[in-house]
């Protein structure tokens, strides 16, 4: 996005205080976030294997679980990491369009999280998968599941967290808190997967989150929908998989 539209858009939502969301300009002029999610429910429709769709869904479902019953042949334990970004303009109570929110709280920080990352777990073996999260209200979060060989602690990934406060003007110390590292041994499972897998899949959009397996954004509730249509406006990933990383 233009650094014109992002102006545009900023100046388009300089009066929305509400709680409407949905009446929000999208953040890329092509009109309001209602439209996306719009559009959106006309690409599942229409495409034949849509990302977010019930088969693309199904599909991801299966190599989520795959790849954490690989990594628990090696992993010691599992982290969950968590960058989330304001929904309002700093010391306003104006809302952000929904891809400015995430271009500017989310996007921005992407490389230097990773590289953050990858110092904290130098040495190590890991794998990590991040997801694309929905919010109550359908901004997007960013959820980055870690496979690791070792036992570690919180404090290891401080740095990962000050990293996207760092780059971020969206983001802030007190939304980072004791929620945002959450880590479990490997071990502590039920029915053969990971609390990490389980995490990932109800956050993963598209997948099914009531567990009558009503798998595609098409029958989600309305939050996870607005995420979806800012995810396929923007041509971002959902879900995507990193590789091991080895010793």
């Amino acid at each position: 996005m233009s650094s014109s539209s992002g102006a545009s858009a900023e100046s388009d939502s300089s009066d929305f205080r509400g709680d409407d969301v949905g009446s929000l300009p999208l953040g890329d002029g092509s009109g309001k976030w209602s439209d996306a999610v719009d559009r959106l429910g006309e690409h599942l429709d229409s495409d034949d294997r849509p990302k977010m769709g019930a088969g693309w869904a199904r599909q991801q479902q299966a190599r989520l679980i795959a790849t954490d019953r690989r990594a628990q042949e090696w992993a010691d334990s599992t982290v969950l990491l968590t960058a989330t970004a304001s929904t309002k303009w700093p010391e306003s109570d104006r809302r952000i369009p929904p891809i400015i929110h995430y271009e500017r709280g989310i996007a921005r920080t992407a490389d230097a999280r990773q590289k953050a990352l990858s110092r904290a777990l130098s040495g190590s073996k890991w794998r990590a998968i991040r997801v694309l999260g929905a919010g109550d209200d359908g901004y997007l979060h960013a959820h980055v599941g870690v496979y690791v060989d070792e036992t570690v602690d919180v404090d290891r990934f401080d740095g990962w967290i000050q990293s996207h406060i760092d780059n971020s003007p969206l983001a802030t110390e007190n939304a980072h808190g004791s929620g945002t590292v959450r880590i479990e041994r490997v071990g502590d499972d039920n029915d053969g997967v990971t609390g990490l897998e389980g995490y990932l899949s109800v956050n993963t959009l598209g997948l099914d989150t009531t567990g009558d397996e009503t798998h595609g954004l098409g029958c989600a509730p309305i939050h996870r929908r607005r995420s979806g249509a800012v995810v396929r406006s923007v041509g971002a990933d959902p879900l995507r998989f990193g590789r091991t990383s080895h010793k």
